[in-house]
């Protein structure tokens, strides 16, 4: 498996000892000698200026994590892709792979920009494992001036039938190369597609059916395990399947736990239900650090350090397979490939009555084990399925009664009424609910940036961002004067929320010994939470503001520490806790764009610390299975 530079490096799993075929072995090592030789004679062309596309032209390159070569490698890229240049260094540029991985390559295995060979132009593209390109249409006159792996491309210049090439019988593509040499590679090792094929990420590769698939990774039994490795020299675990894949017409993400979790056009499949071709990744909790492919019958096709290092067939009821098995996919098959039968999977997870049912009773177990009383609501975006235990519970409503203050700013920048660029006088001076005399807040470490600006201005931007993501009560009270409470209300009211009352100031004491207080429940601050998102009452471009400074947020102990985190998931949200409660309200957001709301509002749990702790591991515990019904099949 590879994680990129996020995670550690680890393929546990150790699988039945198989040698590498022979034959394998002696043409490997063959080509090993022909990319050392190539390696000094392919000279890219350089431009006047740096340009921001570019083209492979080593046969094999190792992409690094540094740019540095004796960094860790982090993919690899062949000859002939093309790739976005985001960085320069010395010696080196750092690219955007059509896979989207991002690292850093020796700028001599580049050439910079396009050139244009003609709207007629073909593309030949290598079918077979390795393909020799020659300089004269012969396997014999002279050795190859590179060897060049499966996937390779180059520009198609001529094809010459076997009666007109050099070798009788035989015939030949003559090839420009990305670097500009002339070459011919025999007809039989590649495949012609147009141009404008090729240059999309995913080119017109037949994706045919799941037996393609497995013949094709089969080629490769006894390929040694590269770390990064994506070609027959060599493959990692995600490497293995990602080539398959891409020679099929799918460019999946690199790495195990981005297909688990992150490629939308992977959907979770149960482990009773795998059909050959299937993938299933392997790991701890909250690491997924290997995956195969499924064969049927018990066993699976993967590239991995145990055993004798490589590519394996290897039994999945195995003590380092089997036990460590967490998930499962499958390619989502387009509309128009519905005749693929029972590989045609349309749409993807999310919540239904039946998984809300069993998430329910799950989240009310943990809730009764964490010795506290929550106020719960679920609700996915996508399907509408919703669940929730005591949702109407009211409770003081901390902190969370800052994300309606902020939507209230925000609606009225979309009136007009407001900018975010207006400048509001920073005091420590408010007047209190109860009788109107002054109060100041107590100065605490999240009011540190706002009170830099004390006796000065700061603007509404830099106060509503304070209020949220550091949670300053100074930023708040200057801003919940500035647009009101009952004005807040009356838009918390109109976005469906009645039940989360602002009505004043944070710590105005006087009005909380008067039992004024900032209230809410879980229902309530649900319907507050989606509004920041989905609510039409606001412009896109208010909703956008909203979500970017909701996942602004510093405080994230409770629901975005319990999601996997390798789950690649975006989390808007705000906290707020007391001596005697303890919040967490959001908008979870996964990589395939579905979101989900979540509200986790506890009391009553004894207002001590280790109270509060019991809670904060139940709001992880209720986060990470929520999570895991969200994307379950």
């Amino acid at each position: 498996m590879r994680h990129g530079i996020v995670a550690s490096r680890i393929d546990s799993r150790p699988a039945s000892r198989r040698a590498p075929p022979s034959g394998f072995v002696l043409a490997a090592a063959f080509v090993l000698v022909s990319f050392a030789e190539i390696s000094l004679s392919a000279t890219p062309a350089t431009a006047s200026a740096p340009s921001r596309t570019a083209v492979v032209v080593s046969a094999v390159q190792d992409l690094f994590t540094r740019p540095d070569e004796t960094s860790p490698v982090d993919d690899q890229v062949i000859l002939g892709e093309h790739v976005e240049i985001l960085e320069d260094a010395a010696g080196f540029a750092r690219v955007r792979t059509a896979a989207g991985e991002i690292a850093w390559i020796p700028e001599r295995a580049l050439r910079r920009g396009e050139t244009e060979p003609g709207a007629t132009a073909k593309i030949a593209r290598v079918t077979s494992n390795f393909a020799h390109v020659y300089a004269t249409p012969s396997f014999t006159k002279q050795k190859p001036l590179l060897t060049v792996p499966v996937g390779a491309t180059m520009v198609v210049e001529e094809f010459l039938e076997g009666k007109k090439s050099g070798d009788a019988g035989y015939s030949w593509a003559r090839v420009r190369l990305p670097d500009g040499r002339i070459g011919f590679v025999a007809g039989s090792d590649v495949s012609l597609f147009p141009l404008e094929e090729d240059r999309s990420s995913s080119p017109s590769l037949p994706l045919r059916s799941p037996s393609f698939w497995i013949s094709f990774g089969r080629r490769f039994l006894g390929a040694p395990y590269t770390w990064g490795g994506t070609t027959p020299l060599g493959f990692d675990c995600s490497g293995l399947v990602q080539r398959i894949f891409r020679e099929h017409g799918v460019v999946l993400k690199r790495n195990s736990y981005e297909q688990a979790f992150q490629d939308p056009q992977l959907v979770p499949v149960a482990l009773p239900a795998l059909l050959p071709g299937d993938l299933l990744f392997f790991g701890t909790e909250d690491k997924i650090d290997h995956e195969a492919m499924w064969l049927g019958d018990g066993m699976v096709l993967q590239s991995t350090r145990h055993g004798v290092p490589g590519a394996q067939v290897t039994p999945f009821d195995s003590p380092f397979l089997k036990p460590l098995f967490r998930y499962a996919s499958r390619l989502k098959i387009p509309s128009t490939d519905q005749a693929k039968g029972p590989l045609n999977v349309r749409g993807g997870p999310g919540l239904d009555a039946v998984k809300a049912q069993i998430l329910e009773a799950t989240l009310g177990q943990i809730a009764a084990s964490s010795g506290a009383r929550f106020g719960i609501y679920v609700k996915d975006l996508t399907t509408g399925q919703t669940l929730s235990q005591n949702p109407s519970r009211s409770m003081h409503a901390a902190s969370t009664m800052k994300t309606p203050v902020l939507l209230e700013v925000l609606r009225r920048v979309d009136a007009g009424t407001l900018s975010l660029t207006d400048e509001v006088t920073v005091k420590n001076e408010f007047n209190s609910l109860a009788d109107g005399s002054p109060f100041s807040v107590v100065p605490e470490e999240s009011d540190g940036p706002t009170l830099k600006h004390l006796g000065g201005r700061a603007t509404l931007e830099f106060l509503v961002t304070e209020m949220i993501v550091r949670s300053s009560n100074l930023a708040t009270n200057l801003v919940l004067s500035l647009v009101g409470p009952e004005n807040v209300q009356a838009f918390t009211d109109a976005l469906g929320a009645p039940t989360v009352k602002v009505r004043r100031c944070v710590e105005d004491s006087k009005a909380f010994d008067k039992g004024l207080n900032n209230e809410t429940d879980a229902a309530g601050m649900a319907s507050v939470m989606e509004a920041a998102v989905r609510s039409r009452k606001l412009t896109g471009a208010a909703r956008a503001k909203a979500w970017e400074i909701l996942t602004g947020q510093t405080f994230n102990d409770e629901i975005p520490a319990g999601l996997h985190p390798q789950s690649g998931a975006v989390v808007g949200h705000k906290t707020g806790s007391t001596s005697s409660v303890q919040h967490d309200a959001a908008v979870v957001r996964l990589p395939d764009g579905r979101e989900y709301v979540l509200v986790l509002l506890a009391n009553d749990f004894g207002a001590n610390e280790e109270g509060r702790r019991r809670v904060v591991e139940a709001a992880r515990r209720m986060s990470r299975a929520v999570w895991e019904a969200m994307i379950a099949p």
